[in-house]
């Protein structure tokens, strides 16, 4: 199956000259910790994923690159972007194309937001049979960039210079005081990016496929670890999906 695009992604950047290669397939993916044994098979035209825009995609691709092998090439082939949080427009493509009638199974990733737009439409495609729906546990996405390692990656700093976590807490500041004990995140889209506060105050331009390229196994939240297990076992890519070690919960901003 080839990537499907439902509407352009507005939030997608062009790469800019001098920047890191936008390639998402990057070289051979590694691999959560896992059960090498496991029986495999390749993933095909039976499964869908859906996510809201191009960049979504390319994160998780990013991603997937330190977490099976397979796995990004699965993401790659059977993406289907919706062009925003759209649960209803994957519902009615699901069934546009058979559905689980036809042996179809399907993936709905989406942010999590702090509004009730699209509730009752994710509910519904919960409910199709065949069709999964996955919301992220923090705000967006790009939530799970915030890492401080990573970041310090991107922007060349040693450990020992504090400039990432001061800029991370104060951000986290700057929201609670927004939306009080409501927030559960910092509103990463907003903050990265040219523009962006966190960009402005450590002096760079961050960019979210940048950044999941810095990314490692042990950079990745335990929501992002539990999405790529549904994928391999919905796709069949791996049988139950690969075993993951789980590490201590810390703190995400």
């Amino acid at each position: 199956m080839r990537p499907a695009v439902l509407r352009k992604d507005p939030n997608r950047r062009r790469p800019y000259a001098g920047s890191r290669s936008s390639s998402s397939s990057g070289g051979p993916p590694g691999r959560i910790a896992g059960n090498s044994s496991a029986p495999r098979r390749r993933s095909g035209d039976s499964f869908v994923l859906y996510v809201e825009g191009a960049r979504d995609r390319e994160i998780l691709q990013c991603w997937a690159r330190s977490a099976g092998p397979g796995l990004t090439r699965c993401i790659e082939q059977n993406t289907v972007i919706l062009g925003g949080r759209r649960p209803a427009r994957a519902l009615a493509d699901f069934r546009r194309r058979g559905g689980a009638d036809a042996g179809l199974r399907g993936l709905v990733v989406l942010d999590r937001d702090d509004h009730g737009e699209g509730v009752e439409a994710s509910h519904s495609a919960s409910r199709e049979a065949g069709l999964e729906v996955f919301v992220w546990s923090l705000r967006h996405i790009e939530s799970y960039l915030l890492v401080p390692a990573a970041l310090r990656r991107v922007l060349r700093v040693s450990v020992e210079d504090p400039r990432v976590e001061h800029a991370l807490a104060d951000q986290l500041t700057r929201e609670d005081d927004i939306n009080g004990s409501r927030s559960r995140s910092i509103h990463a889209k907003r903050i990265l990016g040219a523009g962006g506060s966190l960009s402005e105050a450590l002096g760079a331009e961050l960019r979210a496929g940048e950044i999941a390229r810095a990314m490692r196994t042990d950079d990745l939240h335990d929501d992002v670890l539990a999405l790529f297990r549904r994928i391999g076992t919905l796709s069949g890519l791996v049988a139950g999906g690969p075993e993951v070690v789980i590490r201590p919960n810390r703190r995400q901003v």
